[in-house]
């Protein structure tokens, strides 16, 4: 009975997490209320601070799961290739891992990038460390291709790697996973970054894989929200 009582709990408090990302993506962290996400959870108000202490205790968890997601999906995609995989195909790698985490959890990765200065102090700068945990992945990646002389000498990494992942992060705005094939729409966005960035453009269509450039729907409105 006990056990049962537990996995319920976890269902609940789960629930509340999507819900309450959702709001904070589609109305803003401060224009949301407990009310709100306890009226679109089908939950009382009181119930949720069973499971969450505050509002602000809400939004720390559906940072953390965003920033989770990213650094468990990236990690896992590139510590499934062999030692001797090419900065090309780890770099695929990443951008699709990346990618498709983007879309997979929408509402916490926009509610996330959003609401960083919603955040305590000392939850903001707790969250920016596990940021930067994540980022290390990417610079890594970057500074091991240019110590290789993969990378042409004068690039330089930072504002590469800003560029990179602010360029998925926002296709949460525009790109329709309904209407766009997220794999294809990777490797489109990987074959434009390594065309710019390895020493000669026809070695970033490594082996084949490199496909014609998708379609893309007009892009729909933004949902970004000021609040």
């Amino acid at each position: 009975m006990k056990q049962r009582v537990a996995v319920k709990g976890d269902m609940s408090s789960a629930r509340l997490l999507q819900v309450a990302a959702h709001l904070f993506r589609e109305k803003g962290f401060l224009a949301t209320s407990v009310r709100d996400i306890a009226l679109a959870a089908n939950m009382k108000s009181g119930s949720i601070y069973y499971h969450y202490p505050s509002k602000d205790a809400l939004l720390e968890a559906v940072m953390d799961r965003a920033i989770g997601a990213f650094n468990d999906a990236v990690g896992a995609a590139l510590a499934a290739l062999g030692p001797d995989q090419t900065f090309q195909g780890r770099m695929r790698a990443a951008i699709g891992a990346h990618l498709r985490t983007v879309h997979q959890y929408g509402d916490f990765a926009v509610a996330s990038r959003e609401s960083l200065d919603k955040l305590s102090e000392t939850s903001r700068k707790a969250h920016v460390r596990l940021r930067r945990q994540y980022g290390e992945i990417w610079r890594q990646l970057l500074e091991d291709a240019k110590k290789s002389g993969v990378l042409r000498a004068e690039v330089e990494i930072a504002p590469i790697q800003l560029f990179i992942l602010g360029a998925l992060n926002w296709t949460s705005e525009w790109l329709d996973p309904q209407r766009v094939d997220l794999e294809g729409a990777a490797d489109h966005f990987c074959d434009l970054v390594l065309n710019g960035l390895v020493r000669q453009a026809a070695s970033a269509r490594s082996a084949g894989r490199a496909r014609p450039s998708p379609e893309y729907p007009s892009a729909p409105r933004s949902r970004r929200r000021k609040s």
